[in-house]
C-alpha cells in the first residue's frame, strides 16, 4: 500500500514559505484598508485589523492544507489549565523585559521614546474609538490568536526548517516579526523583537501556542490600557 505519510518539508520550501508569509501580511493589510475604506467610506482601524486577520489565518489554512499539515503541526493543540499559568509567567516576562528597555530608552534615546509613545496612543486611540472595553478584550485575543499562529506558529516552524540550530530560527521569526510593527518607528521594532524572542523560545520549550497567544492578548490589552491613560492623548 501506497505511504499517505506527507514528506517532510525541504529547505527551499520553508524559504519560499517565510516569503509567502511576509508578501501575505503586507498584501492582507493593504486589502484591508481598501476593503473597510470601500465598504464604510472611512478608515475604521478595529475594523481592518479583524479583517487582516480573517485573511491572514484562511490564506495559512490553505497553505497549511496544500503542505499536508494542521493547527497541530504548528502548536495549536487543546487548551490546557496549566497553559494559564504559563501564559501569566509569559506576560510578566515580557512586561519586565520591556520596561528595562524602556527605561534604558528614556535614558539613551529619550527623543525617539516619546515619538514611539505619540504613535502608540494615536493607534490606541483609533482602536479604542467606539469599542467597549469587552470589546477590545475580544479584539486583542483575536489579534494574540493570529499573530501567534503566524509568528509563533508558521514562521517559527519554517524558520526552523529554513535554518540550523537552536537561536538562529528564534531570531529570524523574531527579527521579521518586529519588522512587522515598523509604522512604530525603530523602538516599536525593537521592543516587538525582544518580545518575539522571549515568545518563541517558550514556545520552543512548552511545545503549544496557547501561553504565548494569551501572554500576547494580554500584554496588548495592558499596553493599551495604560497607554490610554497617558496624558496627552484627546478622545
Amino acid at each position: 500500500m501506497e505511504s499517505m505519510v506527507t514528506p517532510p518539508l525541504t529547505r527551499l520550501q520553508a524559504w519560499i514559505d517565510i516569503a509567502l508569509l511576509v508578501s501575505l501580511v503586507l498584501l492582507s493589510s493593504l486589502l484591508a484598508a481598501d476593503l473597510v475604506r470601500a465598504v464604510l467610506h472611512g478608515l475604521r482601524l478595529p475594523v481592518v485589523l479583524v479583517l487582516q486577520g480573517a485573511l491572514i489565518l484562511l490564506v495559512l489554512r490553505g497553505l497549511l492544507w496544500y503542505r499536508g499539515e494542521s493547527w497541530g503541526d504548528l502548536g495549536l493543540r487543546e487548551l490546557r489549565p496549566v497553559d494559564l499559568g504559563r501564559a501569566v509567567g509569559a506576560l510578566l516576562l515580557c512586561f519586565v523585559i520591556n520596561v528595562a528597555l524602556t527605561s534604558l530608552l528614556f535614558v539613551f534615546a529619550g527623543t525617539d521614546l516619546a515619538e514611539h509613545f505619540a504613535t502608540l496612543q494615536r493607534v490606541a486611540l483609533e482602536l479604542q474609538k467606539g469599542v467597549p472595553y469587552g470589546g477590545l478584550v475580544a479584539m486583542m485575543l483575536f489579534v494574540g490568536i493570529y499573530e501567534e499562529i503566524a509568528a509563533r506558529g508558521f514562521l517559527l516552524a519554517r524558520s526552523r526548517r529554513a535554518l540550523s540550530g537552536a537561536w538562529a530560527p528564534v531570531l529570524l521569526s523574531s527579527a521579521l516579526f518586529g519588522l512587522g510593527h515598523i509604522y512604530q518607528g525603530w523602538v516599536g521594532v525593537a521592543q516587538t523583537f525582544l518580545i518575539g524572542v522571549i515568545l518563541a523560545r517558550l514556545t520552543l520549550h512548552w511545545g503549544t501556542l496557547w501561553p504565548a497567544i494569551l501572554a500576547h492578548a494580554g500584554l496588548n490589552t495592558l499596553s493599551l490600557t495604560l497607554i490610554r491613560a497617558l496624558p496627552g492623548l484627546k478622545s
